[in-house]
């Protein structure tokens, strides 16, 4: 009976560390180390680690597990700058307390640039299966960029 647990649970152990899950935490201590040097590194070790890493659809996963990874901080790290912005906003004067509303303002913004942006990477190839790679990197690129912006905005507002 000990043996059938242990061959079960075996399995779902080596399944739940994967290129891909390694690709996603690689973003992480990424972002925890400062480093932006380390962007895509996550997807690229991803890619090598499996032969279908190598392959369109392979390399499109580990690109979009990185890309992914890096959204999730994305939106915790903007979760992060607009209650700092709001925390200082109600520390300050009416007339000056729209830090909040301009951060939400340029986030919009920023996110109609990242994607306007990253459709003219997607064209660059013209047709053919390059483009999901040259869009999905730059989804990653951008959006793991902003990550690090977000947090330097929140470490300048006061916050940690």
């Amino acid at each position: 009976m000990k043996a059938l647990a242990i061959a079960l649970v075996l399995p779902v152990a080596a399944w739940a560390e994967t290129p891909l899950d390694r690709a996603a935490a690689g973003a992480v201590e990424c972002l925890e180390i400062g480093d932006r040097t380390c962007i895509g590194n996550a997807a690229r070790f991803c890619m090598e680690a499996t032969p279908e890493g190598q392959t369109t659809l392979g390399m499109s996963a580990c690109l979009m597990a990185e890309r992914d990874a890096w959204d999730r901080l994305l939106n915790e790290e903007y979760a992060r700058a607009r209650a700092e912005s709001a925390r200082v906003d109600a520390a300050d004067t009416p007339d000056h307390a729209v830090r909040a509303a301009r951060l939400r303002d340029a986030q919009r913004a920023w996110i109609a640039y990242r994607d306007a942006n990253c459709a003219v990477d997607y064209a660059l190839p013209g047709g053919g299966s390059l483009r999901q790679i040259t869009g999905a990197h730059c989804v990653l690129r951008m959006t793991a960029e902003r990550s690090f912006e977000l947090r330097a905005l929140v470490r300048a507002l006061g916050g940690d």
